[in-house]
């Protein structure tokens, strides 16, 4: 492995780390920031690893990011949002294209950005099973040791929460 990648594992690695920080935020708006944090960490680790189409999408997801802390105000409260930016997403996807495996994360990342605009918390973390899966694809591909841990963490913290907010029947 050469030098610049090792950096960008570790690097990845910090990404990580800062992206567990965001499960413990209280607000809407703080889980946002911390988010684009570290994705911005993350673009750095991809720049390094070589991964375009996952530096260039984190770059613009730090917009939607920051987009949807101001969900209140009147611009960024329509139901056009999450379309258009999934939408930009997909445009900015063919233009940073690397390759078939490409898809994996252009795919998921843009369902990502509709699930994060229209699905309450439940559904949120349903889709985060299917989403951060083709993500974890997409990272053995670079490969991305640090992105396939935090897709892993966010599979399994999908599923406790699936499992510990589940509405019970009564009978």
């Amino acid at each position: 492995m050469e030098p610049i990648e090792i950096i960008g594992q570790v690097i990845s690695v910090i990404a990580v780390i800062v992206s567990f920080i965001t499960y413990q935020m209280k607000s809407s708006r703080a889980i946002f920031i911390t988010l684009s944090v570290a994705t911005a960490i993350s673009c750095v680790a991809y720049a390094l690893l070589g991964g375009t189409v996952a530096l260039v999408l984190n770059l613009f997801s730090i917009v939607r990011n920051i987009s949807y802390c101001y969900k209140d105000k009147k611009f960024f409260s329509g139901k056009w949002l999450p379309i258009v930016l999934a939408l930009i997403m997909g445009v900015l996807s063919v233009f940073a294209w690397e390759g078939w495996h490409s898809v994996f994360f252009a795919v998921g990342i843009m369902l990502n950005t509709l699930a994060m605009g229209y699905f309450g918390p439940q559904n949120l973390r349903k889709s985060i099973l299917l989403t951060s899966s083709l993500i974890m694809i997409y990272n053995l591909f670079i490969p991305s040791i640090g992105g396939t841990i935090n897709e892993l963490v966010a599979i399994s913290s999908a599923i406790i929460g699936i499992i510990r907010y589940r509405k019970t029947t009564q009978v």
